[in-house]
């Protein structure tokens, strides 16, 4: 069912019900009663599929999460891969440059120095990366980053499958409102007939 049609459906459901009280009551036929409730026993019976469509949906966002964050790791493990050979490249100048005098051995100690410096800011960065990384797979249902992979949806149907879930939602919600409002017009006049007998 389109969601445009689901919310068709409950939009006309909320017009059979305009309020409670004298007025509210008489707008609220049987027949509308029957309507609304018939929409509520309608959307009830696609609540199995659609809550297989909704884990499907979870478990695509989590897959999703999961490729996002290994990707950021990858990212960081690849960004501290070159400072770490920026520092061996560094420690070789400082080796030759010794041999070469005093002046040479500190222009390359500093240069290995800064080298250094930057592998120290990539360690932090890249080892948060992997932690997220493990936490997410470890909140996700799946065991590897590949199997993640393999779970994801295309960008096109993963927004498809979230729009038929929240239009469900949605519909649902507002359809069991409207019944739950009928049902509270019908009270009264139920109570008022018991009293006057």
């Amino acid at each position: 069912m389109s969601a445009k049609t689901l919310k068709s459906e409950v939009a006309a459901a909320a017009v059979a019900t305009s309020g409670c009280g004298p007025e509210g009551v008489e707008v609220v036929e049987g027949a509308e009663v029957e309507q609304a409730f018939g929409r509520l026993e309608h959307l009830y019976a696609q609540l199995p599929a659609m809550e297989e469509k909704g884990a499907a949906l979870a478990r695509a966002r989590s897959a999703a999460t999961v490729d996002g964050l290994a990707k950021a790791a990858a990212y960081r493990a690849a960004e501290l891969v070159r400072a770490d050979a920026l520092v061996t490249e560094a420690e070789a100048r400082v080796s030759a440059a010794e041999a070469e005098g005093e002046q040479a051995a500190g222009e390359a100690r500093l240069a290995l120095m800064a080298a250094g410096t930057q592998r120290g800011l990539r360690v932090g960065p890249a080892q948060n990366a992997e932690q997220a990384l493990a936490r997410a797979l470890e909140a996700s249902p799946f065991d590897t980053v590949e199997e993640a992979r393999a779970a994801m949806l295309p960008a096109e149907s993963l927004a498809a499958l979230a729009a038929e879930v929240e239009a469900y939602q949605a519909a649902y919600a507002a359809a069991l409102a409207v019944c739950q409002q009928l049902e509270d017009c019908e009270e009264p006049e139920g109570l008022e007939q018991s009293t006057a007998s």
